[in-house]
C-alpha cells in the first residue's frame, strides 16, 4: 500500500523526468533552431588538415571542451545563477569576435525562445525574448540555454553536461561527414573525450565573471577564416 508521501515523491519523479525529457528534446539535432548547419569552425580545420584522423578529432574535441568551459558552458552557468542577463549579453556579444559564430549564436537564441515561448510557460525566457525584440539585448543560445534549465527545474550540472555533449556530439558527426571519417571513428573519439565533460561543467560553474572568455583565440582565428573559404557546407 502506498503511502501519501510515496505518491508525492512518485509524482515529483515523473513531473521531473518530464522535465529533463523537455530538455532533451531541446537539444536534439531535429530541434528546429540552425544547429545542424553550424560547424564551428570544424570545415575550416579539415580542409587545413588539422583534423583528418580520429586521433585529430580526439585532440580537437578535447581544446573545444576547454574552450567551452570559459564560455557557452559558463555563461549558460551565469544566467541560471540569476546574473543580469543585460550584462551577461553585452559580454557574450564581446567576445564573439566571428562574425558567422556571433550571428550564429543570436540565431539560434532568437528560434529557441520563439519555440519555447509558444510551447509553454517560461517567464524568464519571455523576459529575454522581449528584451531581444526591443533591442536591449542582441539574444545568444547560451544565455537562453541557462535561463531554460533554470525554468525547468533540472539539476544544473547534469543538464550542463548534456548540453556540452550535444555540442561535441554535432561537432564528431560534422567532422565525419567532412574529412571524411568512420561513423565508428567519430564516435570513438566522442567516447574519449566525453569522459572528461564533468570536470570540465564543474569549472564553468565556478568561473568568476572576469575570467568568462578566456581562452578560444585559435578557434576564433579559424572560424573568421571560415567565412572566406573557396567552398562550403555550413554556416560557421
Amino acid at each position: 500500500m502506498h503511502t501519501g508521501t510515496d505518491m508525492a515523491i512518485h509524482m515529483k519523479g515523473i513531473i521531473m523526468d518530464s522535465k529533463f525529457i523537455r530538455l532533451v528534446q531541446s537539444l536534439d539535432p531535429l530541434f528546429p533552431i540552425g544547429s545542424y548547419t553550424l560547424s564551428n569552425g570544424m570545415e575550416t580545420y579539415v580542409q587545413k588538415n588539422v583534423v583528418c584522423s580520429r586521433d585529430q578529432l580526439k585532440e580537437h574535441l578535447e581544446s573545444y571542451l576547454y574552450m567551452l568551459t570559459f564560455n557557452d558552458l559558463a555563461f549558460a552557468a551565469k544566467a541560471y545563477a540569476g546574473c543580469d542577463v543585460r550584462e551577461l549579453d553585452r559580454i557574450c556579444s564581446a567576445l564573439k569576435a566571428p562574425f558567422e559564430i556571433r550571428s550564429g549564436s543570436v540565431k539560434q537564441c532568437i528560434r529557441f525562445l520563439k519555440l519555447h515561448t509558444e510551447l509553454d510557460d517560461y517567464p524568464a525566457l519571455e523576459q529575454y525574448k522581449e528584451q531581444v525584440d526591443s533591442g536591449e539585448c542582441s539574444g545568444h543560445y547560451c544565455i537562453a540555454m541557462g535561463l531554460f534549465i533554470k525554468e525547468t527545474g533540472v539539476d544544473l550540472s547534469e543538464a550542463l553536461e548534456l548540453y556540452c555533449y550535444s555540442i561535441l556530439s554535432s561537432m564528431a558527426n560534422h567532422a565525419v561527414k567532412l574529412v571524411p571519417l568512420r561513423q565508428l571513428d567519430g564516435q570513438k573519439a566522442l567516447y574519449d573525450v566525453e569522459k572528461k565533460i564533468p570536470d570540465a561543467v564543474r569549472r564553468s560553474m565556478a568561473m568568476e565573471m572576469d575570467e568568462l572568455g578566456a581562452s578560444g583565440c585559435g578557434f576564433d582565428i579559424r572560424s573568421m577564416q571560415h567565412e572566406n573559404l573557396f567552398s562550403r557546407l555550413y554556416i560557421s
